[in-house]
């Protein structure tokens, strides 16, 4: 019994440290399982960076840092070797670069990769993009905000001493003008509307009869309004009415009979042309003078038969009794 728990002790403790090394290694980079290549690109300064970090494509993770260390040149450089899937094919014109992965500046390598047809090879060395030193980029992204705000200061300095020359001083000053125009102007309004308010109390009477008027006018327009809703039927017969006699009219001929009229014209105006060239007998009345002349005689002696059968009738009856008689 005391043999198997000693066998069962020693049994855990070689699984904790197999798991150990196995985490330790994991934390490194090393992974134990899978079949890596590694692969060493020169960088010339890798800020921020260590053994373990990832390497992303596109912002997925395909490998990690296996080690960093010294160059053997003059250059000194730094040499990251990384650790990548056997079966990732990497164009060896791919671009490598130490970028931040996160809020926090945590550093990684991004590999962009290339279009060659040659893959990269475990036996070179390939060069890669160092992270730009951080103070250095807030400086060049601040340089054009400097810029623009030396610019903005001396815009702002021009325009005060623009002010202040327009403005001037003592009793030139533009300032002080203003302000008693300010004060001339209100002054004035001031007197305006005193004015304003001298007349309409004067003609308060008169306003308030024009109110009056005006209110009288309201109810008559809406008597007027109310009777002719009393009297709407038959404002609507009427409008029956006339929509029976435009129907009717527009049934009219209308052309037949301006067609008619047109022709009556024509002869009327073929008669009054054949009178004034004195064709027939009203022609000869009207042209003929001697005619005329002769029609008028006769009227006359006409007249003064008439007149004289009205003054002397004894006259004409005695004759005609003698003729009787002697007839007889």
């Amino acid at each position: 019994m005391k043999l198997r728990n000693e066998v069962t002790v020693g049994a855990l403790t070689i699984i904790g440290l197999v798991l150990m090394i196995l985490g330790y290694n994991y934390l490194r980079g090393n992974d134990i399982f899978s079949k890596s290549l590694f692969y060493k690109i020169n960088f010339s300064n890798t800020t921020g960076l260590y053994p373990a970090n990832s390497v992303v494509i596109n912002g997925l993770e395909v490998g990690r840092v296996k080690k960093i260390e010294l160059a053997n040149d003059l250059k000194h450089q730094v040499v990251v070797t990384i650790s990548l899937p056997k079966d990732l094919n990497i164009p060896e014109d791919s671009q490598f670069d130490i970028e931040s992965i996160d809020l926090l500046g945590k550093k990684a390598i991004s590999i962009k990769r290339g279009i060659s047809n040659n893959i990269l090879s475990e036996d070179k060395i390939y060069q890669g993009n160092s992270p730009k030193d951080m103070f250095k980029s807030i400086t060049e992204q601040l340089e054009p905000i400097s810029k623009k705000a030396d610019k903005l200061i001396g815009s702002l300095d021009t325009m005060i001493n623009d002010v202040h020359i327009a403005i001037g001083k003592g009793e030139n000053s533009t300032l002080k003008k203003t302000m008693e125009d300010v004060s001339a102007t209100l002054a004035h309004s001031n007197k305006v509307l005193a004015d304003i308010s001298s007349v309409f109390q004067q003609q308060k009477g008169n306003i308030e009869n024009i109110i009056k008027n005006a209110d009288g006018i309201m109810a008559n327009t809406n008597e007027l309004t109310k009777k002719i809703a009393d009297n709407s039927q038959s404002i609507d017969n009427i409008i029956k009415n006339f929509e029976s006699v435009s129907e009717k009219v527009s049934k009219v001929d209308l052309e037949n009979t301006v067609s008619s009229i047109k022709q009556t014209l024509e002869e009327v105006n073929a008669l009054l042309a054949s009178i004034n060239e004195g064709q027939g007998t009203m022609g000869k009345i009207f042209k003929d003078e001697h005619l005329y002349t002769s029609i008028d005689s006769t009227i006359n002696s006409l007249n003064y038969l008439l007149q004289d059968l009205k003054t002397n009738p004894k006259r004409y009856v005695s004759f005609s009794l003698i003729e009787r008689k002697n007839k007889e």
